[in-house]
């Protein structure tokens, strides 16, 4: 086997590793949490791109390959910082039936999920490339609302999906959940389509998070702060995640 084969199994371990130190340090901040989103999107770039490239006839596509694979990490990233959050939440879950009290439940499993989800687009993408046209519309139907969710409003035109490196001071007060909000974002007369395509998302995902101490945290907590902030950008929205995330941690850790 030559290094490319270990190379996807090598960025998976690293993404773990920066998962568990952010598990086993009460005081982590947004940054980590940037880093670890944005190491899994260039870790599936990097490892498809290294498969693919060498597998399409012409350089037209093969730079398409990269550029949809750049224009995918854009536009997919704040639905898989959900995503892959909500498979945390089932990881979660899974642990709590084994017998073994392991620290590590949350942040290695968002990570490496977050990484196997932008490998799974760029798959999708580089069967459309060779031919597949079925697996267009399939990018079209899973990308329009990705599209609307990413740039919710004018102020989400941004070149990068995320600026959430600074420390989150303070953190919301963590709270249990009580009643899915998010048709307040639906029905709201002030959002866009895509406020609403955000609020329709959150509606339907709600109903799906498991019961476990993390989860139910920060379900809670972004209930609150949805209920507070029903208008919020694809930008706020992805502010009030890290801070739930991190909240829920620490008030876990601190018990």
């Amino acid at each position: 086997m030559t290094y490319q084969n270990y190379l996807p199994f090598i960025l998976l371990a690293l993404l773990a590793v920066l998962g568990i130190s952010i598990e086993i340090n009460p005081a982590a901040q947004a940054w980590q949490l940037f880093t670890g989103f944005h190491l899994a999107a260039l870790a599936a770039m990097a490892c498809m791109s290294l498969w693919g490239l060498k597998k399409l006839p012409t350089k037209g596509k093969r730079y398409g390959f990269i550029i949809l694979q750049l224009l995918a990490f854009r536009i997919a990233y704040f639905p898989i910082v959900v995503f892959s959050a909500t498979a945390a939440c089932y990881s979660e879950l899974l642990l709590q039936y084994v017998s073994i009290n392991l620290p590590i439940k949350i942040f290695p499993a968002l990570f490496v999920s977050a990484a196997l989800m932008y490998a799974t687009i760029a798959y999708v993408i580089f069967w459309a490339l060779t031919g597949k046209a079925a697996l267009y519309g399939l990018m079209f139907v899973l990308g329009v609302p990705a599209l609307l969710i990413s740039f919710a409003n004018p102020q989400d035109l941004t070149f990068l999906p995320d600026n959430n490196w600074a420390d989150i001071q303070p953190l919301p007060p963590v709270s249990q959940p009580q009643a899915n909000p998010y048709l307040l974002g639906v029905t709201s007369t002030q959002s866009s389509v895509g406020q609403k395509m955000i609020g329709l998302a959150g509606r339907v995902l709600y109903e799906f998070i498991p019961k476990a101490p993390w989860s139910q945290a920060v379900q809670g907590t972004l209930e609150q702060e949805f209920i507070n902030h029903p208008n919020g950008n694809s930008h706020d929205q992805l502010t009030y995640h890290y801070a739930a995330f991190l909240a829920a941690h620490q008030a876990i850790k601190s018990r």
